[in-house]
């Protein structure tokens, strides 16, 4: 259902309006800005809000916070983007951009625990925009999997140059995706834990 109301709402990265394309989502809507994407995830926050407060004196039911990981899909063909959000959704808060310019605007205006990116784009390919992701500091630390259709003796070598955690080949499963995405993350908090307890181990040193 189109709740009313979408067509008033605006991009949170660059301001323009946002559409609401009733069927963009394999028959499930979504909001959708011309510049910046899709952005599904916009679309349950919004339905709560159009929920009637409860009646006076009864408690309103409890919110379910979601814990799931914020992952930006960076790829410039939208079946793979579509495809792939929609069945990582049960696991993730999935994020998508169309090229490496809008992924680095993304992730240099919001966090996110993992970025999922394509190699082969128009303008800045998935090696330079990994390299750029990596070269800043408020995304240095984000793991990156790469996911490209080519396959090659260089791609691992290449991946690990820029700083990718992880080289998946394309069609992937998207289990397998969710396994790599899961596997970056854990890796990514094994470090950080590892980086908080050093200056303690330090410190205790006669």
């Amino acid at each position: 259902m189109d709740p009313k109301g979408h067509d008033t709402h605006d991009c949170p990265y660059c301001g323009r309006p946002l559409q609401w394309v009733a069927e963009r989502w394999f028959g499930r809507g979504t909001f959708e800005c011309e510049q910046c994407g899709d952005f599904p995830d916009m679309t349950p926050s919004l339905e709560r809000a159009a929920i009637p407060a409860a009646p006076p004196g009864v408690a309103p039911a409890p919110r379910r916070r979601d814990g799931r990981p914020r992952v930006l899909l960076v790829d410039d063909s939208v079946e793979y983007r579509d495809l792939y959000a929609l069945m990582l959704e049960q696991m993730a808060t999935v994020i998508t951009a169309s090229s490496g310019e809008e992924a680095l605007a993304l992730a240099a205006a919001e966090p996110f625990d993992a970025i999922v990116l394509d190699v082969l784009m128009p303008g800045l390919d998935g090696w330079e925009t990994c390299a750029l992701l990596k070269s800043t500091p408020a995304t240095a630390t984000v793991p990156v999997i790469m996911l490209t259709s080519l396959d090659g003796l260089d791609v691992p070598a290449t991946a690990s140059r820029v700083g990718a955690v992880s080289v998946l080949i394309k069609p992937c499963a998207v289990d397998r995706l969710a396994v790599a995405i899961r596997e970056a993350m854990a890796q990514h908090r094994a470090l950080q834990s590892a980086s908080s307890s050093l200056p303690d181990s330090i410190e205790s040193e006669p």
